[in-house]
């Protein structure tokens, strides 16, 4: 509730949503209170930010503020933010440098979870999770293992619907190679030079379609 009255705080004394220098150094100030300084943070539940593709980040935070993606506290937070704000917070962060160490990821379910990758994960997350060249699928590569943990249990629980995550592909794979796939990603140290822009990919995908989350109408927050 802090991290919100400070936007809030930031709304009223900006008085528009213009180009601000200032309104944006305290809009990036809010972000890095939970996402850290260059969009890495310490906290296992909040996802690393920085590397990502910014669109995929900016549709991230237009799902939050129409209320397509369950958080209560985003949705505070996006709420208050204009159409070009949220480009710009998304463009600040897709900007800083993607830097991940090993996590206490199991090795065995790691193994096997490279095989669940190749089976059903790669034709959308290129390069063993560490490609940004599509907006719609997100670089997954090192990111928190609980963070995913997380938000596939909220897909597989059906109160976090992906448009694109079609019911189909996740019955190719039990919920514990859905897990072992995880601690694939997870397991991954990545440095920026491995973060991949490839334009070589299984199937064709758009680079800029739109693509949409959606809350169940009797889904909590």
């Amino acid at each position: 509730m802090h991290r919100l009255a400070a936007v809030l705080l930031i709304a009223a004394s900006a008085g528009s949503h213009g180009q601000d220098p200032a309104r944006r150094e305290g809009l990036v100030a809010v972000c890095v209170s939970c996402h850290g300084a260059a969009g890495i943070t310490g906290s296992e539940e909040i996802p690393a930010l920085a590397g990502q593709n910014e669109d995929y980040l900016y549709e991230a935070l237009k799902n939050f503020k129409e209320g397509n993606r369950p958080s209560a506290q985003m949705r505070g937070i996006a709420r208050e933010l204009s159409d070009e704000e949220m480009r710009q917070m998304a463009n600040h962060f897709a900007a800083q440098p993607y830097v991940r160490s090993i996590q206490a990821a199991d090795p065995a379910q790691a193994a096997r979870g490279k095989e669940v990758y190749v089976r059903v994960c790669q034709i959308c997350h290129l390069d063993e999770g560490r490609a940004t060249t599509y907006a719609e699928y997100p670089l997954l590569a090192g990111q928190s293992l609980p963070y995913m943990q997380k938000e596939m249990q909220l897909i597989l629980d059906k109160r976090r619907r992906i448009e694109l995550i079609k019911q189909g592909m996740l019955e190719l794979a039990s919920r514990q190679q859905i897990d072992d796939a995880i601690h694939f990603f997870a397991g991954q140290r990545v440095t920026p030079d491995q973060v991949s822009n490839s334009q070589t990919a299984p199937a064709k995908r758009s680079k800029r379609n739109r693509f949409r989350t959606e809350v169940p109408a009797d889904a909590a927050e």
